[in-house]
């Protein structure tokens, strides 16, 4: 019985000496990234977004982002003429690493912010947007990773509550890029 704890002691003492790879400690250092959106509520119910992640405090898995989407709009004004409006949004977000496992980091955090969109006759329409913000990363080198920040908005005055936004991109890792 000695001789196997003994084998069991040094067995463990090993597995503590063992040095973990490099190659990823955190997906995204510092990123950029150009996401696609859809938003079942949404007209049009496609969009764009760029949005930045960088670390807040990365020893502890906080992150803090910028996210702007920007879509275009087919309107009318009161005679019946057709013409694109611009929409702009623009929010801050915190999120927390919650699982990072190799190749793999999944953050839950938040964001918000106002959105800017033409208005008829003439003008521009500011509201309110904040959502909780499920983001999945996946490193493909290092230098780009694909990226998923599945955004929850709650619908108020309306019989469906929460919406889902899907959202999916890549993500160019910039500290890596300044390495080369």
């Amino acid at each position: 019985m000695k001789k196997l704890l003994l084998a069991l002691a040094l067995c463990s003492v090993a597995a503590f000496a063992q040095t973990t790879p490099t190659f990823p400690s955190f997906p995204l250092p510092a990123a950029v990234s150009a996401v696609g959106s859809f938003n079942q509520l949404g007209n049009p119910k496609w969009s764009v977004g760029l949005s930045a992640l960088y670390p807040v405090v990365g020893q502890q898995g906080v992150y803090g982002s910028t996210t702007a989407d920007v879509y275009t709009k087919k309107m009318a004004t009161a005679t019946g003429q057709t013409y694109w409006g611009l929409s702009a949004g623009m929010r801050q977000g915190m999120h927390k690493s919650l699982l990072t496992t190799g190749r793999f980091t999944f953050l839950l955090g938040g964001d918000i912010g106002p959105s800017f969109s033409s208005a008829q006759p003439s003008g521009v329409n500011i509201n309110f947007s904040s959502s909780f913000v499920f983001t999945t990363v996946v490193q493909i080198t290092p230098v780009v990773s694909f990226v998923a920040p599945e955004r929850m908005l709650y619908v108020g005055g309306a019989n469906t509550g929460w919406n889902p936004v899907l959202q999916a991109g890549f993500a160019l890792n910039l500290s890596a890029l300044a390495k080369k």
